[in-house]
C-alpha cells in the first residue's frame, strides 16, 4: 500500500468493480481515505446499474472511501458535490467546456468524460461511510461500447496525460473540499460554486419525464440533491435520480 495526496492507495491489475473491491474489503476493517485503483475495471457500474467502459490501461477507475461521519445523513448529497468540483477543478487546468450533469457526470461540452456512483451507508444520523467510485476517460481515444457520447482529456487536448499525476491532483481537490465541508458556513459556498458548474446552467432546454418531452430551465438544486426545473408553462417541478432525462 502506498500513499498519495495524504491518501492509502490499493493498487489492482484487474477487477471486475473497485467499488464492489471495497465492499469486500470493509469486512476486514478498511481504514478512512483509502483509494482502491484498478489499471483494468471490466464490470464497471454508473447509476442504476449502467455500465462504464474503460479500455486497460488508459483511464482512471478507482474507489474512495471516506468515513465522513461529521455529514449529516440529510446532507448526504453535498459529497456528490464535493466529487464533481474536486474533478472538475483539475479539468478545468487544461480546458474550458467542463460542467457538472446532474447529479454526479462530467462533462466537456456535450460529451461525457466521467461518471461517477456513491454509496453511503448510515450510521444513527450521519454518514458512517461513503464509497465514491469515479471512472474518468483519460488516454483512451477509441470507444466500442453503444454509449452516446463519450470523449476523453486526450481527445479534447490532443496529448497523453500522466494517470498517477492527474490521480494525484483530483485526491488533493477532494480532500482540500472535504475540509471545507466540515466548516458548517461553507456549505452555502460549495452550493453556489456547484450550481455554478452546473451543465445547462442557463437558459431553457429539452427534457424528457414520464409524460415526454418538454422544455425548461434549471432553477435549483434541492438540498436533498433533487433537480428543481421551471417548465415554459411556469410549472415547477422537482425530480429525483432517474425521474428526468436531458435530451441532448
Amino acid at each position: 500500500m502506498t500513499q498519495l495526496a495524504g491518501f492509502k492507495i490499493m493498487k489492482f491489475e484487474e477487477l471486475s468493480s473497485t467499488n464492489e473491491k471495497v465492499k469486500e474489503l470493509i469486512k476486514d476493517d478498511i481504514q478512512d481515505c483509502t483509494v482502491v485503483i484498478a489499471k483494468h475495471q471490466y464490470a464497471g457500474k454508473g447509476q442504476k446499474g449502467n455500465s462504464w467502459e474503460s479500455e486497460k490501461g488508459k483511464n482512471l477507475t478507482f474507489s474512495l472511501f471516506i468515513k465522513p461521519e461529521y455529514i449529516q445523513a440529510q446532507d448526504q448529497f453535498v459529497i456528490s458535490k464535493v466529487v464533481c468540483l474536486g474533478i472538475l477543478k483539475v479539468l478545468q487546468k487544461y480546458s474550458d467546456g467542463f460542467s457538472i450533469k446532474w447529479p454526479n457526470d462530467i462533462y466537456y461540452n456535450n460529451s461525457k468524460i466521467g461518471g461517477i456512483l456513491i454509496e453511503n451507508s448510515i450510521l444513527l444520523n450521519a454518514i458512517g461511510t461513503s464509497t465514491i467510485g469515479i471512472g474518468l476517460n483519460i488516454n483512451q481515444e477509441k470507444f466500442l461500447s453503444d454509449a452516446p457520447n463519450p470523449i476523453s482529456l486526450k481527445n479534447i487536448c490532443k496529448k497523453e496525460f500522466c494517470l498517477q499525476s492527474t490521480l494525484h491532483d483530483i485526491l488533493e481537490q477532494i480532500s482540500v473540499l472535504l475540509g471545507r465541508v466540515r466548516v458548517q458556513n461553507e456549505h452555502l459556498q460549495i452550493n453556489k460554486e456547484y450550481m455554478n458548474a452546473l451543465f445547462r446552467k442557463e437558459g431553457y432546454h429539452l427534457y424528457k419525464d414520464e409524460e415526454g418531452i418538454f422544455k425548461a430551465r434549471i432553477l435549483d438544486i434541492s438540498e436533498y440533491g433533487q433537480l428543481v426545473l421551471l417548465k415554459e408553462s411556469g410549472d415547477q417541478t422537482t425530480y429525483s435520480f432517474k425521474e428526468v432525462e436531458f435530451i441532448l
